[in-house]
């Protein structure tokens, strides 16, 4: 890896797409840290997508040290978060956002702002300066909100399309909104999507939209190097039509809890991506156990496949 990242570094983007292409393969072999090693072994800049099971929540580490948070998980799934926070010595956080109200994104940000301890005003608790969510209409009614609107109070920011936070080499744009949608369409199709570019690479984080709102928001993101994978992988999160608008990333991560219910990722979005030739990283996923609910995923999997079965950390050129 060593030997890899100064090269890397010397390539523009559309070179280091390519590059991607070829290394995409052994990814795994080279970039891919568990969880169970020495903490601080990390060191930005990178992408930690943080094993909370069944949800999502990714941590990005700039150039400079700057610490910005996409997502939390579950309730269920905050001391993953408060793990990986520590691990990389974070105790600010200069941007925390959440693509939409889901409890599974939004679930695990108040534990995780009391830091390890799990207290309130004590040494370890995380500092947050800014929260960004798509905004108030039609929320859902559950505690998970409750709770981030008591936390987040004057913080927090409704965002739009086209807002951009900037910090030394670090982006964040709100690519997509989902101010057009009616209520009815459901709270995944109302969120916004990021596009995150940092040391030359470009990661597009749709949350939980459809397929044709991540055509839309690729659009605006290219060349997307790396795709966070809509809804943990599930069919209706990617199609044909969104993969060409992608222009194939060399690389999809996906987001989902070992053995969960939902059988996330679909044996279809994993046969589209294989088809495709893509790489593609898991923090989990159902339909291992085959005494589960949930379809065997076995005669699914390919090489280009790899389950983590935790934290995804992804080093980008320094």
């Amino acid at each position: 890896m060593t030997d890899l990242l100064p090269v890397l570094s010397n390539h523009a983007r559309r070179p280091l797409r390519r590059f991607l292409a070829i290394v995409a393969p052994v990814l795994c072999a080279l970039w891919i840290v568990p969880t169970s090693g020495p903490a601080g072994a990390e060191t930005g800049p990178g992408i930690r997508w943080i094993d909370v099971g069944q949800g999502s929540a990714a941590l990005v580490i700039g150039q400079g040290g700057e610490a910005v948070m996409i997502d939390s998980g579950p309730p269920a799934g905050a001391e993953a978060i408060v793990h990986a926070l520590a691990r990389h010595n974070v105790q600010r956080v200069q941007l925390w956002v959440h693509t939409h109200h889901d409890a599974d994104h939004l679930g695990g940000v108040a534990r995780v702002v009391l830091g390890e301890d799990g207290l309130e005003d004590t040494h370890d608790d995380i500092e947050v300066a800014t929260f960004w969510d798509r905004g108030l209409a039609a929320l859902p009614e559950t505690s998970a909100v409750t709770r981030y609107l008591a936390l987040a109070g004057q913080r927090r920011q409704a965002v739009e399309r086209g807002a951009r936070w900037v910090s030394g080499g670090l982006e964040i744009e709100v690519v997509l909104d989902g101010l057009d949608r009616p209520a009815s369409a459901g709270e995944n199709a109302r969120g916004i999507a990021l596009c995150v570019r940092l040391a030359g690479t470009n990661l597009l984080a749709p949350g939980d939209l459809p397929a044709a709102r991540v055509a839309e928001a690729a659009a605006r993101c290219r060349p997307v190097d790396i795709l966070w994978a809509s809804h943990h992988g599930a069919r209706d999160g990617l199609d044909a039509g969104a993969l060409v608008a992608l222009e194939h990333p060399p690389i999809v991560v996906i987001t989902a809890g070992m053995d969960n219910i939902h059988c996330h990722p679909s044996r279809g979005t994993l046969a589209l991506l294989s088809s495709a030739g893509i790489t593609v990283l898991m923090t989990g996923a159902g339909g291992l156990d085959p005494r589960g609910a949930c379809p065997s995923l076995a005669a699914s999997l390919r090489p280009t496949h790899h389950i983590e079965g935790g934290d995804i950390w992804l080093a980008l050129p320094g």
